[in-house]
């Protein structure tokens, strides 16, 4: 008896697991439209590959979400089309198309409602499929509307919300024509509020996409840290942390890089007004002040070209850091001081950044990742003379890159390694 209950409810699991996710039709086009037709609800299609990864992606991750099966459902059949399949080229060539992932919303009279082209995750994908429904109001509609009511702040908090998604999925002129558009709406949004208004989870997820980069004077920044403790209680501690230190560490950054020595201003204030920003930031036997202090002394000695000053500061990091220095401690100043050179450095430099290699490679990180910095310990070894150690290295970076998982990536680098090898 025991096991007949237990069977059941394992099969009750199993038959629940699977109606919560978007049920496929299995048949052709037209048997589901056919269908469609016969239960009065409209078709969804879902043009894809078998090499298409983020088609894959939509199908594990988001058509088996409970949320999107529900909805989807009780008001679409969904069917897949494989558009390699000879029987399909006419149908992908009646419906446009041209790049994948392509869902297209499909009516019963076969006219197209409305298609996505590229990834969703399963809230945006819902709300597609409810705007191709007329239950919900596109990007656009919610525009039109908005041009007449400028200081509606709930709408224009709407569309700034949505507006990322809407403009990352349009191209060339009519991309550019919106990110014009959605600058002059966040401008006139932050006209019409008061910063004293702004404490809350939407409008710091406002901030965070519109407010991207501080300077010397910013009330903004100013605001978000005086009242850090009043967001932290809306959004996170870390949440509202993270926010400010890389709008910090990114100006000084941007100051060392130009030489500037106000950089030392900013630096002050980690220990001032930012102080609880920093607060739960660990670096070994660093304080907070001293390991930020050293990071931005290296970087405004490396973009006046003092080779010997960067390396001490970032050596002096690397000490105090200790076993707490993850990969992208290591690949952050070798990519800046490649890139400061333009891929050209002296053989003291590449001398020492063989050691820094050496730690970084020690980090669990990506087949990618690991393949570059293989290729980059190769030329270290080339560029100070030994030859042998960087053919070695080479033909592991070689090894590495065929457990890449992005085929284009692992021939791109397999061309850099055979071509460093020539010229050895």
């Amino acid at each position: 008896m025991k096991k007949i209950v237990f069977i059941s409810v394992f099969l009750m699991g199993i038959l629940g697991s699977l109606s919560a996710q978007m049920v496929i039709f299995e048949g052709s086009f037209d048997e589901a439209m056919k269908k469609a037709k016969e239960e009065k609800k409209d078709l969804f299609v879902d043009f894809y590959a078998d090499w298409c990864g983020p088609c894959k992606m939509m199908a594990e991750q988001v058509f088996t979400r409970p949320e999107v099966g529900e909805y989807f459902n009780s008001r679409f059949i969904c069917v897949k089309v494989n558009v390699d399949a000879k029987e399909n080229k006419e149908l992908a060539k009646r419906y446009n198309v041209t790049a994948l992932p392509t869902m297209v919303f499909v009516g019963r009279d076969g006219k197209e409602m409305r298609r996505i082209t590229g990834t969703k995750d399963p809230a945006s994908f819902v709300k597609e499929a409810r705007i191709a429904k007329g239950e919900a109001l596109s990007f656009e509609q919610l525009y039109e509307q908005y041009k007449k009511k400028k200081k509606d702040v709930q709408l224009s908090r709407q569309l700034l919300l949505e507006a990322p998604t809407f403009v990352s999925a349009q191209q060339g002129y009519d991309q550019q024509k919106w990110i014009a558009r959605v600058d002059n709406l966040y401008a006139e949004y932050m006209k019409n509020n008061k910063l004293d208004h702004m404490i809350t989870e939407p409008d710091f997820m406002i901030l965070t996409m519109y407010h991207a980069q501080t300077g010397k004077k910013d009330p903004v920044f100013d605001f978000v840290a005086a009242n850090f403790d009043q967001y932290a209680k809306v959004v996170g501690k870390e949440v509202v942390a993270g926010y400010l230190m890389g709008l910090n560490n990114s100006y000084i950054i941007r100051l060392c890089k130009k030489g500037d020595l106000s950089y030392k201003d900013r630096l002050a204030r980690v220990n001032g007004d930012l102080q609880k920003v920093y607060a739960g930031i660990s670096f070994g036997s660093l304080s907070v002040q001293d390991a930020v202090t050293l990071l931005a002394d290296a970087t405004y000695s490396l973009y006046r070209r003092d080779e010997d000053a960067f390396f001490k500061n970032m050596n002096k990091y690397f000490a105090g850091k200790g076993d707490q220095a993850d990969v992208n401690d290591y690949t952050q100043p070798l990519e800046d001081l490649f890139t400061a050179y333009e891929g050209k450095l002296s053989e003291n430099a590449y001398s020492k950044c063989i050691p820094w290699i050496g730690k970084a490679l020690e980090k669990k990180m990506d087949s990618g990742l690991r393949t570059r910095l293989l290729i980059m310990m190769g030329q270290c070894f080339q560029h100070t003379g030994q030859t042998d150690k960087a053919k070695q290295s080479f033909n592991q970076a070689f090894l590495t890159s065929t457990q890449i998982e992005n085929k284009m990536m692992m021939k791109q680098l397999q061309q850099v390694i055979k071509q460093s090898l020539e010229n050895l």
